[in-house]
């Protein structure tokens, strides 16, 4: 029923369901279920009506926001359709002496086409042969629209990502500044329980007018930050900080303009009111896993903080495990190996009253990590080492 996140595990059902554009099949239960996207209340009564007409014995029928612009006659034949399928399953079922295969979800682009087709997809370019023939019986049962291009892309001489500049598009889905038309910023930052958007003016100014350029950025940062909750496929919990405004018209108007962009979202999204620090909490149902968390992993560098401790303060911590070392009765003097702009900090700092110690760049060290050796006294420090000077100015 969900897919696995970071924090949790796979969330499994027994509820058997066959989907279809408009309406999804679920055997063994009772009833008839609407989108809860379709708002107008006369065609919700008529989908009900026709539903519940149509909804196969001991079977119940969940009607999708798709089923709205169909007829229904084809919704009628839809639910044939499906039942026709689940029928086969049992059939196939009675038939079988051992555990095995009995139904097979769509491939990924199938079930993609299936949600998503509709009079505006104009074309559907795949390299897979196979995904093309399946592509177009979809089209004869009249699930993909007859004026829809369904093409195959022959990689001979060049990729496909190449020729429609997809690599460069999910580079731009990952970054963490979003670039506006009008010249403001979206800064994306995902933390453990929730995304945090902020939206910044950046270049846009209009004038002296303070609320006016506010209110400009923020409307169309309004539908940006919907289009990247789809791009990114963002779920959860999310808080969005707008830009200040004193009007409580613009703000009602800026929270028109997010609802009626997350009205296209497939997932549910609730939007909240506004507070007095224009701040939008808002939620988006999670189903599958975020694109960052799908193409990356934490880095092994900085642990996925994106952050190191600074030169000054790894000499610091150095410096104090060499002064532990030399009160817990180990002789020195020593050398300490750093990342070369923490070894540069530590050259500056005085050396301890308990021994000599020198610094000793080493290029490449991680710049958290240092190494603390005892100095052989015959063969003497490093040649590149520097002697950390004493307080009172003496080497």
């Amino acid at each position: 029923a969900k897919q696995a996140t970071a924090s949790k595990g796979l969330r499994l059902t027994q509820k058997i369901n066959l989907a279809g554009k408009g309406l999804v099949l679920v055997p063994g239960s009772e009833g008839v279920h609407l989108s809860k996207k379709i708002k107008d209340e006369a065609l919700r009564q008529a989908l009900q009506s026709a539903a519940e007409a149509i909804c196969p014995a001991g079977c119940g029928l969940i009607v999708r926001t798709a089923s709205q612009d169909v007829t229904r006659e084809q919704l009628g034949e839809e639910a044939n359709a499906l039942y026709e399928r689940w029928k086969a399953v049992e059939q196939k079922a009675k038939g079988m002496a051992r555990p095995g295969m009995l139904e097979q979800r769509p491939s990924l682009t199938q079930r993609m086409v299936r949600d998503w087709a509709d009079r505006d997809l104009l074309r559907i370019v795949t390299t897979d042969l196979q995904e093309v023939e399946a592509l177009k019986a979809m089209q004869s049962r009249h699930e993909i629209h007859e004026q829809t291009n369904i093409e195959f892309f022959e990689e001979s001489k060049q990729l496909m990502f190449d020729a429609f500049s997809l690599e460069s598009g999910m580079d731009r889905a990952l970054k963490r500044r979003v670039w506006l038309p009008c010249g403001g910023y979206l800064v994306i930052d995902r933390c453990e329980a929730m995304t945090v958007v902020d939206v910044n003016s950046g270049k846009m100014i209009l004038g002296r007018d303070v609320e006016q350029t506010a209110v400009a950025v923020n409307l169309e940062a309004a539908r940006e930050i919907a289009h990247q909750l789809r791009l990114r496929d963002i779920g959860g919990m999310v808080v969005v900080d707008f830009i200040d405004m004193t009007e409580e018209s613009h703000r009602t108007a800026v929270i028109r303009a997010l609802k009626e962009a997350v009205a296209l979202d497939k997932a549910q999204v609730h939007v909240l009111g506004m507070t007095r620090l224009g701040l939008v909490e808002l939620t988006r149902k999670r189903k599958y896993a975020e694109l960052a968390k799908a193409l990356r992993v934490p880095c092994s560098y900085c642990s996925g903080t994106g952050e190191v401790l600074g030169p000054q303060e790894v000499a610091r911590r150095a410096l104090m495990a060499v002064r532990r070392m030399a009160l817990s009765g180990q002789r020195g003097p020593f050398v300490v190996r750093l990342a070369p702009a923490a070894a540069d900090a530590l050259a500056q700092c005085a050396a301890p009253r308990e021994c000599d110690v020198y610094a000793l760049a080493v290029a490449g060290r991680h710049a958290e990590k240092y190494q603390i050796e005892a100095v052989d006294i015959a063969a003497g420090p490093p040649r590149e080492a520097v002697r950390l000077v004493k307080k009172d100015g003496k080497k």
